[in-house]
């Protein structure tokens, strides 16, 4: 979910002959934005192997929230409310008790404050834990997920900058990535339009993953898990507004998982993922 930037200073440049602007975030005290978010996820499993007929795995998640901005933090940094207004999701198979837990998720409030660079300072998403622990990981991965850090320097058309990401294994509470590194994503930016007042950025996504094993413990089994695969899609700023208008972002990754313990060699599961976010009214 994005909230973004602001403290607008347009610089000429002279070796382009374009429009260089310093990204900040400093989004109006006060403002109110309501965001849909929705995800849509597809877990490929083998036909064969320990996880042979387990089947494939389709959810889709919809998160309807409002997002207001609570001006500075005590300790630095500017303070974003997040209210879940409601939360839905579709799957084959879903227990009465999780339709209930969902329920109880309305109304609950989470905080991120952000410096001006639009990087996550601290985050508070406890408003979260009455969702089934897999859910609640899943939420505030996709809540955080579209937060990018803004570059220390202007950017014009077709500039780019490189941030680093957690790895998407919200699914795999076992797993251990601090050997393997994080996720790069690369931002470039594709058009700065200016319509009356307002100015917005759009530029385009690309994360990949590491090559490096990811440390796994399974059942009181060790083992390991490589990542591939990558993710693209954009994102659309208002300027004027402080807030992300529209972005998504989708890909596939694949997981090739081994534990010796277990008889399990390179078994491979597949993940295609969607997630996307619009602001109501915006343009």
């Amino acid at each position: 979910m994005r909230r973004v930037l602001v403290c607008l200073l347009l610089v000429g440049c002279e070796k382009s002959g374009g429009v260089k602007i310093p990204l900040r975030f400093h989004p109006p005290s006060g403002a109110v934005y309501h965001h849909t978010l929705e995800q849509y996820t597809k877990v490929t499993m083998p036909s064969t192997g320990p996880l042979g007929g387990a089947g494939n795995q389709d959810r889709r998640l919809r998160l309807f929230s409002t997002q207001t901005v609570r001006g500075p933090a005590a300790a630095g940094g500017t303070e974003i409310e997040i209210v879940v207004d409601s939360a839905s999701v579709e799957m084959p198979v879903m227990s009465p008790d999780m339709s209930s837990q969902l329920a109880r998720l309305r109304g609950t409030r989470s905080t991120v404050v952000f410096d001006e660079r639009s990087q996550i300072v601290r985050n508070d998403f406890s408003g979260l834990q009455g969702a089934p622990p897999e859910l609640a990981n899943q939420m505030a991965a996709v809540l955080q997920g579209m937060a990018y850090a803004f570059p220390e320097q202007p950017v014009g058309p077709g500039d780019t900058w490189t941030v680093s990401m957690k790895l998407p294994l919200e699914q795999f509470g076992g797993a251990n990535t601090a050997r393997a590194g994080s996720a790069q994503t690369k931002l470039t930016v594709r058009e700065i339009r200016t319509d009356n007042a307002d100015t917005t950025v759009i530029f385009d996504i690309k994360t990949t993953f590491p090559p490096g094993p990811i440390q796994l413990a399974v059942a009181g089994q060790n083992g390991t898990m490589r990542l591939s695969g990558e993710l693209n899609g954009f994102q659309q700023f208002s300027i004027a507004r402080g807030t992300v208008v529209d972005a998504s972002v989708k890909g596939t990754s694949n997981l090739n998982i081994t534990i010796a313990s277990l008889g399990v060699r390179d078994m491979k599961i597949t993940t295609q993922t969607e997630s996307s976010i619009h602001l109501a009214g915006g343009k």
